[in-house]
């Protein structure tokens, strides 16, 4: 009888980015990123220069197949290379090279010769618009809405919590085009701000001080009739099938937070004396270190198992929602268990650990909450849903 194995390993070429990633990330950005003032949103000339930086390694046309001007990578080996990227310059890879798959992917001719060189080198960012105030989870209900007038669309509302959101050059809206059929009558727009200008409120939040989270105003802005990316009726289902792939990268995300911190607490048990002796000799802090550990771990496995099935191009409710319940809550834990082995100085902001607790308390929420996720896994278990 032949059985077959279930390799572990990743593949030469996927160490080898991971290598080079790694390098780049100790040598060039992390420095970088350290010169830059504490809690502050970058500058969009500093987060564009990151992006050059990355450009080479095929951040910005990652998962783009190879025909359409991409490098072609499976959605495992991106998530093995985003692992090695700095945690304050995630958001703003991952947001803009998503944006610009969505245009490769689904974009006229016209708007990829348009829109694409300019994300495709670093010298534009672009982002996405779903949630609005009174709409997070329940997309079907958005209310943002969209009219042709002539050769232009008018769009009128309020979009919230958007990450990229205070420097994007282009944002892909999701709007309301038929409020009378609900979710069949979404689609998306390509908003260029500076042909169409709209207002822009930066958000003040827990974590991820270094970003560019916003609510976006939009008050009777025009829009050229052939920035439609999505027509009417494929704007929820296209938003619903890319939650599978956002979620397993906010689980990525979270992954390397808590490895963060467990980097640094292993350093840290090893050099902390109290009692004559280095404090990872205590059995107390070697049974956090082994939970913390166990936790990573287990986390990695459920995620890279998600992502290998966006690999395959199979449907991964179930394992992206677990990926991403399952790592966000890890890492708030991990991060909490950090702070207590480093003590009070874990408290303060001359070490890193408070922030990584704050910005992994932050991943709980975007593309669905905690909740949402095990309700989704629910509703694929038993085929019963909550609500319409």
């Amino acid at each position: 009888m032949r059985w077959s194995k279930m390799n572990f390993d990743f593949t030469e070429e996927q160490n080898m980015l991971k290598r080079s990633v790694r390098k780049l990330s100790t040598e060039v950005l992390e420095p970088a990123i350290q010169k830059q003032e504490r809690d502050i949103p970058f500058s969009k000339n500093f987060s564009l220069r990151m992006l050059k930086e990355l450009q080479p390694y095929g951040f910005l046309d990652n998962t783009i197949a190879e025909e359409n001007g991409g490098s072609g990578l499976d959605p495992l080996t991106y998530a093995l290379m985003y692992e090695e990227i700095p945690i304050d310059l995630k958001s703003l890879v991952g947001i803009s090279s998503s944006f610009t798959k969505g245009i490769a992917n689904n974009g006229t001719e016209s708007q990829k010769e348009r829109f694409l060189p300019g994300l495709l080198s670093g010298d534009k960012i672009g982002c996405s618009a779903i949630t609005e105030p009174n709409v997070g989870s329940n997309a079907a209900m958005l209310k943002t809405s969209a009219y042709l007038d002539g050769d232009e669309w008018v769009v009128n509302g309020t979009k919230t919590f958007i990450s990229n959101g205070q420097i994007a050059d282009y944002v892909n809206v999701v709007v309301q085009f038929d409020s009378s059929k609900k979710g069949k009558g979404l689609g998306t727009l390509i908003i260029e701000k500076e042909e169409s200008p709209f207002q822009v409120k930066p958000l003040q939040t827990l974590g991820f001080k270094n970003g560019h989270l916003a609510e976006l105003y939009f008050d009777n802005v025009r829009v050229p009739k052939e920035n439609l990316l999505n027509p009417e009726g494929t704007g929820l289902k296209s938003t619903l099938i890319g939650f599978q792939t956002y979620r397993c990268f906010v689980a990525t995300h979270a992954n390397s937070l808590a490895q963060k911190a467990l980097d640094y607490s292993l350093e840290y048990v090893k050099e902390r004396e109290q009692f004559g002796r280095p404090i990872g000799s205590f059995q107390l802090v070697q049974e956090m270190l082994a939970d913390m550990k166990t936790d990573v771990d287990a986390s990695k496995l459920i995620t890279y198992r998600a992502l290998d099935m966006l690999s395959k191009g199979r449907r991964c409710p179930v394992e992206s929602s677990m990926a991403k319940q399952f790592a966000t809550e890890m890492a708030v834990r991990v991060t909490s268990k950090a702070i207590q082995i480093h003590g009070a100085y874990g408290l303060t902001t001359e070490f890193p650990l408070e922030g990584l607790f704050r910005n992994a308390r932050m991943l709980t929420i975007p593309d669905g909450t905690t909740q949402i996720q095990k309700m989704i896994m629910g509703r694929e278990l038993t085929g019963l849903r909550a609500f319409d």
